[in-house]
């Protein structure tokens, strides 16, 4: 991509990009991506998905989270944040009503990995307002009802019961920081989209999220023709005059 001006850009609903996004796959996704000269995206393998089969695609909702482990209020502390809750709202409800259709959930807890940071009961108030997925660089609890949900994608990296350990919400929609695969850390901003499948998990820039989709598109139809006419028994020399190496 030599110039930004020739990115594309559709005017169109986040509901509708997950929908046109779940029929990729992951390497379909990093070639587009690498067209666009972006190939730091890519996030840890340590990230595992609940359900393999399942495609997690979706616009980024970014939450920061911070450990209570040690933490100890005073008694006039906590009333202090207790008054500001009913005054702003706690965190977690503020989070919550971010949520849009076609969102995902994204969590940098900072490295803790004490309590469970998300459970089935959150899935379930977070799918009712369509969030669509949720990714975590933490633990989740509740996990047998969670993979009881139909269609919700949940990618991270470990599982807890407790939830005692606590934690906060410190920042929404603000930048995070996820483990990377080619970086050490994958910058992920409010609005960037995330896919994930069994190939792994991936971050892509806000700008270039319609260029990358439109284009996986294009590779897409060009490969279902490729596999057509292999399958019916083109001959190996002409595989790679046409195609090349693949």
């Amino acid at each position: 991509m030599s110039a930004k001006s020739e990115i594309r850009h559709l005017n169109i609903t986040a509901a509708e990009r997950v929908r046109r996004y779940k029929h990729f796959y992951g390497g379909c996704v990093s070639d587009a991506l690498s067209r666009c000269g972006v190939m730091d995206s890519v996030l840890s393998s340590d990230f595992y998905a609940l359900r393999p089969e399942q495609v997690l695609a979706g616009e980024a909702i970014t939450v920061k989270l911070h450990s209570l482990a040690g933490e100890n209020l005073t008694a006039e502390e906590q009333k202090a944040r207790e008054e500001e809750w009913k005054r702003i709202g706690s965190p977690q409800k503020r989070m919550m009503k971010a949520v849009f259709p076609g969102s995902v959930l994204c969590f940098d807890t900072g490295g803790d990995f004490q309590p469970a940071h998300f459970g089935e009961m959150s899935c379930t108030l977070a799918q009712a307002h369509g969030c669509v997925g949720l990714l975590i660089a933490g633990n989740i609890r509740d996990t047998r009802y969670i993979l009881k949900m139909e269609d919700f994608p949940v990618f991270t990296l470990g599982t807890r019961p407790n939830a005692f350990g606590g934690w906060r919400i410190t920042h929404v929609q603000q930048p995070i920081f996820l483990p990377g695969h080619l970086t050490h850390y994958v910058r992920v901003n409010p609005g960037d989209f995330v896919f994930g499948d069994t190939d792994g998990v991936q971050v892509i820039p806000k700008e270039f999220v319609d260029e990358v989709m439109l284009t996986c598109e294009d590779i897409v139809a060009r490969e279902n023709e490729e596999r057509r006419r292999i399958r019916e028994g083109m001959p190996i020399d002409q595989v790679y005059t046409i195609y090349g190496d693949l």
